[in-house]
Formats: structure tokens, C-alpha cells, sequence
């Protein structure tokens, strides 16, 4: 194969977030909004319609409706992930969900709501969304900060590391023969999960066809892991208990229609393993 040179391109910032999926931009909109920050996105495609959200969703699936608390969706999630959490972080998140959901609403992200004006939820964790424009609503709130720099369509392969310290990251354009060199003070992965490493269900269907993108390629883990990176809450892998579509992981057959989850021998599966919600 020829050899290909590139050309080097060193960049310099405060804060360099690797991925601008929903939590990259997130994460974005709250630091920009500390002006003596410079903050670097760097996502490999376009944060306008990137990450696990990119096509949209109908429905947010961690909001805690009138009569729960953070507590309750704690004890969720410990049941779920048979005890293998962590209290303190999911407590934090918990107690975050409902502000985040009220700040997406306030950029401009349609919430269905009754008559009374509440959110129509679905559960007592879920409330129903028009959310095909989620990314680039996140995109332009991302856009608005002025210490906030998006560079698009480059992919960060390693992470640059000196005495034990992060101060920077490596990678290269995929449109065009460029490396990148950028040196950071801090560095925030948001690059997701590695859906991208499993297979279809239906040995039929192509790669793409699952529920996470099969862009998620745990290249955020191995970053960390060739880094010397202590990789820490993962003995858990998440998996959504429902049903999409016919390609679906596992799942809740019918969800929110009432229909029980029946085994062979007749047993109600929640209440079989103790997953009935409070």
C-alpha cells in the first residue's frame, strides 16, 4: 500500500470533549458556560445528528413522575442490575433527571403534556417526547456558546499521556489527510458504549440493525485501557428490558399495555424475580 502523508495539525484548548453525542454536547452547553474556559468538541461525523439519539426518540426514559423520588429510581436500578450498582452515582443521577428533562423543554424539545399541563408519562419514569430534533436542538445550544469550538468529522484514536496525566488526545480526519495533535488541560470522553462490537439477533440482518449505532465501538474504553486507565463500574452491561421492533436485545413484551411476562411454567416473570416497580 502507498504511503500517505498527512498533514499535522496542533490544536490547543482548556477542555477537549471527545464525542458529541447527546452527552458531549451536553456537556458542552454546561461548560461553555464558564467563559474562561476554552472547550474542543471532536466528534467523528456531525454533532448535528450524532450518538445514540441521533434519529430522535419518543420518549425519555429517566423522569421521576409526582409521588416518586430519587430514591425510588435507585431501588429501581439496583433490582434491574441484580445489586451490582453504584448508590452514590445513581443517587446523583437521579436526582438530576427531572432538571435536565425541564432544560430540554426550555431549548425547544416538544413534551407532550395533559390537560392540566403536566407531562404525559408513560410508567412512572417515562414521559412522551417528539424528540426527532433532539440533537439539533443540542447542536445549536452547543453553537451558542462563544468559548465552545466544534471540529467535525475527526476521529480520536488515543489519548496523549505523560507522568500518569492525561494532557491531550490523537487523531485524524476522515475527509480529509490530516492528523491531529491537540493538547488539552482536561479531557472528557463521551464516545458511548460498544454496541458496535455484537452481531444482529437475525444473522440476516446488516451490522447497522440494533438498538445502540454501531458506531458506539467501545473506542472510548480502549482509549482508556492503552492509557493505563483504571476501568471501574463496569461489571454490569446495561440491557433495555423492551421491545423494539423485531430486532430488539431483550425484552418487555407490550410495554405499558399491562400485559404480563409469562414463562413456560406459568410464572409472572416480575414477580418471580422481585422487578415489580414500586
Amino acid at each position: 500500500m502507498k504511503n500517505v502523508k498527512l498533514e499535522r495539525r496542533h490544536l490547543e484548548t482548556d477542555v477537549l470533549i471527545i464525542g458529541g453525542g447527546t452527552a458531549g454536547c451536553y456537556a458542552a452547553i454546561k461548560l461553555g458556560a464558564q467563559k474562561d474556559l476554552r472547550v474542543l468538541v471532536v466528534e467523528k461525523a456531525n454533532i448535528e445528528r450524532s450518538g445514540c439519539l441521533a434519529a430522535g426518540v419518543n420518549a425519555l426514559n429517566a423522569y421521576i413522575s409526582n409521588g416518586h423520588t430519587p430514591a425510588d429510581y435507585v431501588e429501581y436500578a439496583r433490582r434491574d442490575a441484580e445489586g451490582i450498582i453504584r448508590d452514590d452515582l445513581m443517587m446523583t443521577i437521579a436526582e438530576s433527571v427531572n432538571g435536565v428533562t425541564e432544560d430540554l423543554e426550555h431549548r425547544g424539545l416538544v413534551i407532550l403534556k395533559d390537560e392540566a399541563g403536566n407531562y404525559v408519562t408513560r410508567g412512572w419514569r417515562n414521559v412522551k417526547i417528539n424528540g426527532e430534533n433532539i440533537k439539533p436542538l443540542l447542536a445549536k445550544g452547543v453553537r451558542e456558546q462563544s468559548n465552545v469550538t466544534v471540529l467535525n468529522h475527526v476521529n480520536i484514536t488515543d489519548l496523549k499521556v505523560a507522568d500518569g496525566t492525561v494532557h491531550g488526545a490523537w487523531g485524524f480526519s476522515v475527509r480529509e489527510r490530516a492528523a491531529y495533535d491537540i493538547e488539552a488541560k482536561a479531557v472528557l470522553i463521551a464516545t458511548g458504549g460498544a454496541a458496535g462490537l455484537y452481531r444482529p439477533n437475525n444473522p440476516g440482518f446488516s451490522r447497522h440493525k440494533m438498538w445502540y449505532p454501531p458506531f458506539n465501538t467501545g473506542a472510548g474504553y480502549a482509549m482508556g485501557i492503552r492509557a493505563g486507565a483504571e476501568m471501574t463500574t463496569l461489571e454490569h452491561r446495561f440491557v433495555a428490558l423492551r421491545c423494539k421492533d423485531t430486532i430488539a436485545p431483550t425484552g418487555t413484551i407490550a410495554q405499558g399495555g399491562g400485559a404480563k411476562q409469562v414463562n413456560a411454567k406459568g410464572e409472572i416473570y416480575e414477580t418471580k424475580y422481585g422487578l415489580t416497580t414500586p
